[in-house]
């Protein structure tokens, strides 16, 4: 496999295992269908991360830990991530987003809801 076609089946399973994450609308009508208590359930909004524009293949070549705090001060969400990606899906609310790689560290605060990007662009040394 070359590097295209590599970077190419990686952002294949990366959406095929957000699709199977993230539920459609179709199924959570049928799933409240079934189940009426489904429906009081929050909705559910996925985190993307990203390097910033301009940084190279190298500056993101070392693996991310990615840590999520609720408002509260919780750990939500603890992953270990490569490059762009996408962790959660997650309630509405706001977070604090940590990064980590190496020697670097990064904080972030994020608000996650409707009509919200959900989208945190990282530098981390890059």
């Amino acid at each position: 496999m070359n590097r295209q076609t590599d970077n190419t089946m990686r952002q294949v399973l990366r959406t095929a295992a957000f699709a199977i994450a993230v539920p459609t609308a179709a199924s959570s009508a049928a799933v409240a269908a079934v189940r009426p208590e489904a429906t009081d359930a929050p909705p559910l909004f996925p985190l993307k991360l990203a390097p910033r524009i301009g940084s190279t293949e190298e500056d993101v070549a070392e693996p991310i830990s990615v840590r999520v705090l609720d408002a509260a001060g919780r750990c939500v969400l603890n992953a270990r991530t490569h490059g762009k990606c996408t962790v959660g899906p997650l309630p509405a609310g706001e977070y604090v987003v940590q990064l980590q790689a190496g020697s670097f560290a990064e904080e972030h605060a994020l608000r996650l809801g409707t009509g919200k990007r959900g989208l945190l662009r990282y530098h981390l040394g890059a």
